[in-house]
């Protein structure tokens, strides 16, 4: 009897210390280091568990296993991006898989020239494909449905970063787009542009033409002065960027007078007054140096001979030409001839 004493005890305490196992693996902390999880719309729940033990995040796959058939999860699987924090328990693991409790990534929409970059720089961030991404900018029913023309359409990307998941749909995708244009465009924003006597989409236009000619930033309030100026009196723009976006050619580095000459409609050397779309995503602080132009009578501006990256002002045609003399002298110099 005395024995059996014992061994009840031994049972108890060998039962208890596997019960404690068993509770600790299953709700006590497994994860070692924040983990980042990307897992593709559509993925079945064998590769599911690929991505997790491929990530080192079942060490006890059996007990793993066993609780995520338990929980349903294989019926679950859903896609997107995951950060799973230190210290999750595998519990709250599949919780958090099985109810599809995905974390926002960040991202950011800058240095953007044409609509392949643009494509381009949204596939390398979310699930989508670039190719995907092109087909609806290239879909016109599509673009005049959410009010822009085919050429007017980068003006709805305003330059930020955004948060949004990761497998985001093309829709869905668009339809944020909107609600990020019409929150950058405020009551104050749309008066300031009328007040120019521009849309906002033709703010965002001659923006990209600003940020292309600027280098400091200090010179961008002037610079839109300057073709506001121009705009007013009916002149061409007769900016240097907007050859080569024509041209398609960003490393030009000296417009020449048979590059100026290139039938394009976004060539304002050819064309007078805006070009039909933006030949760049601005950045926003540029859109608003624009709505908040400095007042004054240059009608031109050029490169400063020394090569700083400044400009020389000019109110008359004469004194243009003599600084851009100056500035052509130097580009000679150094041999820089196209």
């Amino acid at each position: 009897m005395k024995y059996l004493k014992y061994l009840i005890l031994v049972f108890i305490l060998v039962g208890g210390f596997l019960a404690f196992r068993m509770y600790n693996f299953i709700f006590g902390p497994s994860v070692q280091e924040n983990t980042a999880l990307f897992i593709s719309s559509g993925s079945t729940y064998e590769e599911l568990i690929q991505i997790l033990a491929e990530k080192h995040l079942i060490k006890q796959s059996t007990i793993f296993l066993a609780l995520a058939e338990k929980m349903n999860l294989p019926n679950h699987v859903h896609g997107g991006h995951y950060i799973i924090e230190q210290g999750t328990s595998y519990y709250d693991l599949i919780v958090q898989l099985r109810g599809g409790m995905q974390t926002p990534v960040k991202m950011v929409i800058n240095n953007v020239n044409f609509k392949t970059d643009l494509s381009a720089k949204i596939a390398s961030q979310l699930e989508l494909d670039s190719t995907a991404v092109m087909s609806v900018f290239g879909n016109t029913s599509n673009i005049e449905h959410l009010g822009f023309t085919e050429d007017e359409f980068l003006c709805l990307f305003i330059p930020n970063t955004y948060e949004m998941y990761w497998n985001i749909g093309l829709d869905a995708l668009l339809e944020k787009f909107v609600g990020f244009y019409e929150e950058f465009w405020s009551t104050s924003r749309k008066e300031q542009a009328t007040a120019l006597g521009l849309t906002p989409n033709e703010v965002f236009i001659l923006a990209s033409i600003v940020e292309k000619e600027y280098k400091y930033v200090d010179e961008r309030s002037r610079i839109a002065g300057v073709y506001l100026n121009r705009l007013e009196k009916g002149m061409k723009l007769q900016a240097d960027p907007t050859v080569k976006f024509a041209l398609g050619d960003l490393s030009i580095k000296r417009v020449l007078t048979v590059h100026t000459e290139y039938d394009h409609p976004y060539n304002t050397y050819y064309y007078a007054d805006l070009p039909p779309g933006p030949i760049c995503l601005p950045e926003t602080s540029t859109i608003d140096a624009v709505l908040h132009a400095e007042k004054h009578n240059y009608l031109y501006f050029c490169a400063k001979e020394d090569l700083s990256g400044y400009h020389t002002f000019s109110t008359n045609y004469n004194d243009h030409l003599k600084a851009a003399r100056l500035y052509q002298a130097a580009l000679n110099k150094l041999h820089i001839y196209e």
